[in-house]
C-alpha cells in the first residue's frame, strides 16, 4: 500500500528514534520529561552519506551558532543531512535526538540542563512553528554545554523570508543515493558487477524516484536478489515505485484504441472503476461495483450533471479494467478462491502497485480531490466496515501527501461523530498514517489536541487510536493521555481506555503498566477503567502457552508484578458491580489453572490474603461472585479452603 517510501518498519513498533527503530521503554520516567537518545549507526550512516550543495553552508551556519534550523520537505534526506552535520562537528557517539512529549515546549530544556551531555550535537524534529523562539530561548543553554542543537522543520517559508539561524536543506542527487548504497550492501562484488546495475534503464528509474528512500530501497532489492540479465533486471524494477507509478498512469489512462468517439463519461468510469479496483484490493468484487458508482456519482456532481443513473449492464469488468489490469483480474478469479472464498475478489499481483494508483489519482489528475475525498467520506459514514477499512487505508495514505486537508476535510470530522463505528476509522486512519512515513509527529500532535479538546467523542477516538496500535515514544506519555481520556465522564461506561492499555502491555512492561493502574485505582475517576484495564490483561495468556497460562499470574509468580498493587486491582474490580461478575469469572481461571499447576497455588492463596488485609469483608464478595457465576457452586478447591490458611 504504502510502498518502498516507506522501508525498514518494525511489527512490535512505530519509528521512533532514529530511522524507523523500535521503541524504547522509558520506564520509571516522570509523564513529562523530555528523552535524549542516542542515534543508532552514524558512523554507518556517515560512510554512505552523499553530501548535498547545502552541507557547505549548514557547515558555516553551525560554526558561528549553537541553535540553528534545517528546513526542508519531508523524505528529501534532512534528517540523515542533519545527524552527518552534528557528526562533522562532534564525535558520532555524541549525536542524540530529543524527543519531547507532545504539547511540552523545547524551553522545558533549560530547566533539565543535566540531561544533555557536553560537548555533544542534538537533534529536534519541532512540527508547526516555534522553531524560532525555541532557537532563540536555548541558545544560552546549548552555548554552556558546548553543545550545538540543529531543529528539523517542514519547509514552508520562502527564501527571502528565512531567518538568519535557518537554511533550506537541497536534497541529494537519487543516482549517488543509489551508487553509494549499492556499493556497500554489495560490498563483497567486484567493480564489474556494480556497473552491471548501473545501467540507463536503472538510472532512469532511480531519477524518478520520490526521495532517498526509494533509491536505497532499489539498491537493497538488487543486492538481495543480485539479477542475472536483462530480463531479470527489468522484473526487479517493475517492483519497484517510479515503475509502479508509470504503470498507474498507464492504468488510469483510457486505452487509446478505443477512447476516439466516446464521450467523456465514459473514460470517468473506467478510471473510477479501476481507482475502486485498487481501493479495494484483495476484497470481494461487489464493493468495487458499489464503490465504483458511488465514485461516479460524485464526479458528476461536481461536473453538475444530471443524475443519469447507474452504469448497469453496461460494460463487463474486463472492458472497464482494460489491458493494464486485465491480466491481474483474471489470476484473482482463481486467488479469490483461494483465500477469501470468493470468486471474484479484486487482485493485483504486485500489491505496491495499489498505493501507486491511489497516488497518481491524487497528484495527477485535474478536479479529482474534492470528489474523491466525498467519495472516501461517504464509504465510511454510509458503507459497511469492509467499505470503512478500505476508506481508512486510503486516507492514511493520502495523509503523506496533504495531512492539513485530509484532517480537515475527512479525519477530524470523523473523529467527532456520534456514531462509534466513524469514530473507528478516524482511529484506523491515524494508527496507518502513524505507522508509515515521516508523519508521526503530525500524528501525535493531532492526538493531543483530540485528548484536551472540548469534544467528548474526539477524547473518544483518541483512545480508540491507542486501542488500534499507536504508541508514543515513552510508555508512560501513552498513560498519561489515556488517563486524561478517562477522566472524562463521557467514558464511564466505554472500554476503549482498556483496550488501549491492553494493546500497550507486553510481558516486559507488566511491572510497571500494572502498577500504574494501582494509582488509577485510588482515584474515583479513574477506578472503574482500572478495573476493566486489569480484567483484560488478566485474561491474556502468555505467548507460546500451551495450556492457557495466563500471563499476569505468570509475571506475579516469578516477582516481577508486585503483589500490592495487582490485590488492590482485584479488590477494586470486585467492589465495582459493573466489573464484579467478570472478575469472578477471570479470577476463577486463575484459580483452575492454580488447581491444575501447584507452582501457582501459593501466589493465588498470597493474592487473596492480601487483598482480605486490605479489607476484611472482600473475600466473602470474592466467593459469593466465584460460587454463583463461576462455575464453584459445590465449592472451591480443597486447597484454598484450610484452616491454616484463612481464606474462603
Amino acid at each position: 500500500m504504502f510502498g518502498d517510501l516507506f522501508t525498514g518498519i518494525v511489527s512490535s513498533a512505530p519509528a521512533q528514534f532514529g530511522s524507523h527503530n523500535e521503541m524504547h521503554n522509558y520506564l520509571g520516567r516522570r509523564p513529562l520529561d523530555p528523552i535524549v537518545a542516542s542515534l543508532p549507526d552514524v558512523d554507518g550512516l556517515m560512510s554512505v552519506y552523499v553530501r548535498t550543495d547545502s552541507d557547505g553552508d549548514l557547515d558555516r551556519l553551525l560554526s558561528q551558532r549553537h541553535t540553528a534550523c534545517l528546513a526542508g520537505a519531508r523524505n528529501s534526506g534532512r534528517y540523515s543531512a542533519a545527524q552527518v552535520a552534528l557528526s562533522r562537528r562532534h564525535d558520532p557517539a555524541r549525536v542524540y535526538e530529543i524527543v519531547l512529549p507532545t504539547d511540552v515546549s523545547p524551553e522545558v530544556l533549560v530547566s533539565k540542563p543535566d540531561k544533555l551531555p557536553v560537548d555533544s550535537g542534538f537533534v529536534l524534529r519541532l512540527p508547526g512553528t516555534g522553531h524560532v523562539d525555541a532557537m532563540r530561548k536555548l541558545a544560552a543553554l546549548f552555548r554552556g554545554r558546548s553543545s550545538t542543537l540543529l531543529l528539523i522543520k517542514e519547509e514552508e517559508t520562502a527564501r527571502g523570508d528565512r531567518p538568519g539561524a535557518e537554511m533550506r536543506h537541497a536534497p541529494p542527487d537519487p543516482i549517488e543515493v543509489f551508487r553509494s548504497h549499492l556499493a556497500r550492501e554489495m560490498r563483497d562484488e567486484g567493480p564489474t558487477t556494480l556497473e552491471r546495475y548501473q545501467n540507463e534503464e536503472v538510472e532512469a528509474a532511480v531519477k524518478a524516484t520520490y526521495g532517498p528512500k526509494e533509491c536505497v530501497a532499489i539498491a537493497r532489492a538488487i543486492a538481495h536478489e543480485r539479477p542475472v540479465g536483462a530480463e531479470a533486471l527489468r522484473a526487479l524494477l517493475e517492483r519497484s515505485q517510479p515503475k509502479r507509478r508509470e504503470r498507474a498512469a498507464e492504468v488510469l489512462l483510457p486505452d487509446a484504441d478505443r477512447s476516439s468517439g466516446r464521450n467523456r463519461r465514459a473514460g470517468q468510469h473506467e478510471r473510477a472503476f479501476r481507482l475502486s479496483y485498487a481501493v479495494f484490493y484483495h476484497r470481494p468484487m461487489h464493493y468495487v461495483f458499489e464503490a465504483a458508482d458511488w465514485l461516479l456519482r460524485e464526479i458528476d456532481s461536481a461536473a453538475l450533471r444530471p443524475d443519469w443513473g447507474s452504469m448497469a449492464l453496461q460494460y463487463p469488468v474486463t472492458d472497464l479494467l482494460g489491458d493494464a489490469l486485465k491480466r491481474d483480474w483474471e489470476e484473482g478469479r482463481e486467488a479469490g478462491v483461494a483465500t477469501l472464498g470468493a470468486s471474484r475478489i479484486a487482485w493485483i499481483r504486485d500489491g505496491g502497485l495499489r498505493g501507486a494508483i491511489i497516488d497518481v489519482a491524487w497528484h495527477e489528475f485535474d478536479g479529482t480531490r474534492r470528489s474523491l475525498l466525498r467519495w472516501l467520506d461517504r464509504l465510511v459514514v454510509e458503507g459497511d466496515e469492509v467499505m470503512q477499512r478500505a476508506a481508512a487505508e486510503t486516507a492514511g495514505l493520502l495523509t503523506h501527501y496533504d495531512f492539513a486537508r485530509i484532517h480537515e476535510d475527512l479525519v477530524d470530522k470523523w473523529a467527532a461523530s456520534p456514531k462509534q463505528e466513524v469514530r473507528q476509522v478516524a482511529a484506523w486512519t491515524m494508527t496507518l498514517s502513524d505507522m508509515a512515513g515521516d508523519v508521526g509527529p503530525m500524528v501525535r500532535k493531532k492526538l493531543s489536541e483530540w485528548c484536551s479538546g472540548s469534544s467528548n467523542y474526539q477524547r473518544d477516538t483518541a483512545a480508540r487510536v491507542y486501542a488500534s496500535g499507536l504508541q508514543q515514544t515513552v510508555l508512560a506519555w501513552s498513560m498519561y493521555d489515556l488517563a486524561r481520556i478517562a477522566r472524562n465522564k463521557y467514558q464511564k461506561r466505554r472500554y476503549a481506555v482498556a483496550e488501549a492499555v491492553n494493546q500497550l502491555y507486553s510481558p516486559d512492561r507488566a511491572a510497571w503498566i500494572v502498577a500504574e493502574l494501582a494509582d488509577w485505582a485510588r482515584d474515583p475517576l479513574l477506578q472503574v477503567h482500572a478495573a476493566r484495564a486489569l480484567l483484560v490483561l488478566a485474561a491474556q495468556v502468555e505467548h507460546g502457552s500451551s495450556d492457557g497460562q495466563p500471563d499476569v499470574l505468570l509475571r506475579l509468580a516469578e516477582g516481577s508484578v508486585e503483589l500490592r498493587h495487582l490485590s488492590a486491582l482485584w479488590l477494586v474490580a470486585f467492589l465495582d458491580p459493573t466489573t464484579a461478575v467478570e472478575a469472578g469469572r477471570t479470577l476463577a481461571r486463575w484459580i483452575r489453572h492454580a488447581d491444575a499447576n501447584d507452582e501457582f497455588r501459593d501466589d493465588i492463596i498470597a493474592l487473596l490474603e492480601s487483598i482480605r488485609v486490605s479489607r476484611n469483608t472482600a473475600l466473602q464478595r470474592i466467593t459469593f461472585y466465584l460460587s454463583r457465576h463461576s462455575g464453584f457452586g459445590d465449592g472451591l478447591p480443597d486447597w484454598m479452603t484450610t484452616e491454616r490458611r484463612k481464606v474462603p
